[in-house]
């Protein structure tokens, strides 16, 4: 499946809607906050502090999870916005990682 400009969470306001009325769920390498889709699609914003690393790294890891959230948006049960925040050990991960990680918050959110 693509990954378009209505699968994207960009505006700050729709960020903290998720972050504020959303659910969380985390592991050691991310949070996920998971909230009902307004638009009636698969959604996902990426949050990667500065903390990680450089900004080479930190849009290299971006571009990882939304590729990840690209191949996977299909299996997702319902229609949801997902901010997925990395944390520090995600940035040094390789790219099977980033699939399990999301499988993973994704199985504790009840998506898969």
């Amino acid at each position: 499946m693509k990954y378009t400009q209505a699968n994207r969470v960009k505006a700050h306001g729709r960020f903290q809607e998720v972050y504020e009325k959303g659910r969380s769920f985390a592991d050691r390498y991310g949070v996920f906050y998971v909230l009902p889709s307004a638009n009636g699609q698969n959604q996902l914003g990426t949050a990667v502090g500065k903390r990680l690393g450089h900004a080479v790294l930190r849009n290299q890891v971006k571009r990882r999870m939304r590729e990840v959230f690209r191949k996977e948006q299909a299996r997702l049960k319902g229609k949801h916005a997902i901010v997925w925040v990395a944390r520090h050990r995600l940035a040094h991960a390789p790219y099977a990682v980033y699939e399990e990680v999301f499988r993973r918050l994704a199985r504790k959110a009840g998506l898969l």
